[in-house]
């Protein structure tokens, strides 16, 4: 891990996935857009493909060998333990981006040695990109080049969930906290790391793709991503599936889950 020049790879992570962004963008601004449904997975649309074809483009060749994990293109070589991968999602949030709602992104993970050591989450309506660097003793995240400020301590004010669990369950009603919804597990996790939200509650399964960037920022901000029972979620391309999680700085995780009869 120690001949891999990271600052060169994010730098070329922030500008990929800025691209990526752009390309979804020119999507929505023409006015009409291709959609297709995947069955219980949800649509798809021309800007997914657009943008993941921006990022495979311009990651690939940042780092010779690398396999390829994509919610929307096939992986061409089997996944191995320990060696370099793109863990990709290129249009996080197509429900509400078909719905015209801005609340969707493009998130990218890097794994190395099979440990989550770099990623970001593209906000294309804003035109800005967080990543976050842990490797070798650093946690740096950024926010379009400036620093983010760590996350602070204390007790839990303002709590991120789906739009599912705020709409169809109506979690906020069983939540003693401040609770907004929003669509993006990217933006949703972007949310935690800014320090928009305390916490982001998720109750459903998600897909690696969905979560790894941010996760990444997260935890250069000195967050992080916990089960329901407390303990550290341990993120893998060779586990597609997320189980649910509290996201954010470790006391008010805790507290949320708490609230919620969580079996601490």
């Amino acid at each position: 891990m120690g001949e891999l020049d990271f600052d060169a790879l994010r730098d070329g992570l922030e500008a990929a996935v800025l691209e990526a962004g752009a390309a979804i963008m020119a999507v929505r601004d023409r006015g009409s857009v291709r959609v297709r449904h995947k069955g219980h997975e949800g649509p798809v649309t021309e800007a997914d493909y657009a943008a993941d074809e921006v990022l495979h483009q311009r990651l690939m060749p940042l780092l010779r060998g690398a396999h390829w994990l994509s919610e929307e293109s096939e992986q061409i070589a089997p996944l191995i333990h320990g060696e370099p991968t793109w863990v990709v999602d290129p249009l996080d949030g197509t429900r509400e981006f078909v719905r015209g709602l801005a609340e969707f992104g493009v998130t990218v993970g890097l794994f190395v040695e099979d440990r989550l050591v770099l990623g970001a989450v593209g906000l294309p309506m804003e035109r800005s990109v967080l990543s976050g660097l842990v490797v070798d003793g650093r946690a740096e995240a950024r926010r379009d080049g400036a620093p983010l400020p760590p996350l602070a301590g204390g007790a839990a004010r303002r709590v991120v969930v789906s739009r599912h669990d705020y709409e169809r369950r109506r979690l906020h009603l069983h939540l003693p906290f401040e609770v907004y919804p929003c669509g993006s597990a990217a933006v949703k996790l972007a949310h935690a790391a800014d320090g928009s939200a305390d916490v982001y509650l998720s109750t459903g399964p998600r897909s690696v793709w969905d979560v790894a960037g941010g996760t990444a920022v997260l935890l250069a901000a000195g967050g992080t991503l916990v089960r329901i029972h407390g303990r550290p979620l341990e993120l893998s391309p060779q586990r597609v599936h997320v189980p649910p999680y509290a996201a954010g700085a470790p006391d008010a995780c805790l507290e949320v889950l708490r609230s919620v009869g969580a079996p601490l």
